[in-house]
């Protein structure tokens, strides 16, 4: 399971409004707007492509300028035969 970090710049003035509909996102967890308008957020998607689709479903969202990864973590939750 891909559980990503990622900080998202937004046009002046626009940072709680698109923060509010990026947290609307299933698997998106928003932990904060910094005071100069980028937000923290929180991915996780079932498979990386779902992970990817998500990130680039940011940039459709009005008044985000950019998307940027911060982290990256992938778990294999599946048991590979002995």
């Amino acid at each position: 399971m891909p559980v990503s970090g990622v900080v998202i710049t937004c046009v002046d003035g626009c940072a709680q409004d698109v923060a509010q509909r990026i947290a609307a996102f299933d698997g998106v967890e928003v932990h904060g707007v910094l005071p100069d308008g980028q937000i923290v957020a929180v991915l996780e998607a079932d498979t990386v492509d779902g992970e990817v689709q998500m990130f680039a479903g940011f940039h459709e969202v009005e008044g985000v300028v950019a998307v940027r990864l911060a982290y990256h973590h992938f778990d294999d939750t599946e048991q590979l035969p002995s």
